[in-house]
């Protein structure tokens, strides 16, 4: 079924990007799995039903709202002169439910109360700590085997993310020392970032090329805190015995690690304590362990306007 809806998304929008083509992918695939069905046309012939089984399945609005934003660019992609009247109809209809949802994820924003997906994947310093000491034991003294590569690799996510709370644009990243490329070549590219090791400042820098938000901040250079060199070096001078390629993140088989499986790996992290973990609940914590929104709720009641206003127009550098 993924090869027929890829097929056609490449015909019909051959410029669309490939991370976002492989989300589309991945939401159509498990809606028609869901809806029991492998005739996409049924998205847009009995779009209520699709509404209905989503609401079932999905209790989270952003859940809801990444299918039915799918199932429109899958829809356009079945537009017939015969069944323009159809599709645009159906097209309609999910614009509403999207205005809609997105009305629902807004009002629940301003409350800043935590989602049910996030208190389940919400842990604290001490979660944190714990997760770090277990994965870091489970790494094999030698690494001989992509198996046990895996084991460093997942201890170095782990870490990554406890320190720079990037999106699963991790994913698409390449790992080099300074000495091995051109950082201003590299700040050309828009298909890959980089993780780069300064051997002579011993520091991290992590070039963001590709990106959610790539056309509105462009290309950007963050330093990886965290005293992360020695413990990527380790990691790279271990990958370079396995594998050829320069992908920071790799498979139990040698290939790069895809956006969809990086976040599915992160989850599974958490299973030495027995959690679940999430990369956007990492980045929630992140912003929550350093802004006290209760009292930024409280001074917003105070100055009667909401805890957006404070932030975003009162507060100063």
């Amino acid at each position: 079924m993924n090869i027929v809806i890829e097929n056609k998304f490449l015909e019909k929008n051959p410029s669309l990007k490939e991370v976002t083509r492989k989300s589309y992918i991945a939401n159509i695939s498990k809606l028609m799995t869901l809806i029991n069905s492998t005739d996409l046309d049924i998205l847009y012939k009995d779009y209520e039903n699709v509404f209905k089984s989503v609401r079932k399945e999905y209790t989270e609005n952003n859940s809801q709202a990444n299918k039915y934003t799918a199932c429109k660019a899958m829809i356009r992609c079945l537009y017939t002169e015969s069944n323009r009247t159809e599709v645009d109809k159906a097209l309609e209809a999910y614009k509403v439910e999207l205005a809609l949802l997105k009305n629902k994820i807004d009002a629940r924003l301003a409350t800043h109360v935590k989602t049910e997906h996030e208190v389940k994947t919400w842990i604290n310093e001490e979660d944190e700590k714990k997760i770090s000491e277990l994965l870091l034991d489970e790494i094999p003294p030698v690494i001989n085997s992509l198996k046990a590569l895996t084991k460093l690799r997942d201890y170095v996510i782990f870490t990554f993310y406890k320190n720079l709370s990037t999106r699963t644009e991790l994913a698409d990243s390449k790992f080099y020392y300074d000495d091995e490329v051109d950082i201003d070549t590299l700040l050309k590219d828009d298909v890959y970032n980089y993780i780069i090791l300064k051997k002579k400042e011993k520091k991290v820098n992590y070039i963001l090329n590709n990106y959610k938000t790539a056309k509105r901040y462009g290309h950007v250079i963050l330093d990886v805190k965290g005293n992360m060199y020695d413990l990527l070096v380790k990691y790279k001078e271990n990958m370079k015995k396995l594998s050829d390629d320069n992908y920071f993140l790799l498979t139990g088989t040698g290939k790069k690690m895809e956006r969809l499986e990086l976040s599915l790996t992160y989850t599974k992290l958490g299973n030495v304590i027995g959690r679940k973990l999430s990369i956007r609940t990492a980045r929630h914590i992140k912003v929550t362990n350093n802004i006290n929104i209760q009292k930024v709720t409280d001074l917003a009641t105070e100055m009667s306007h909401d805890p957006t206003t404070a932030l975003s127009i009162y507060a100063k550098k």
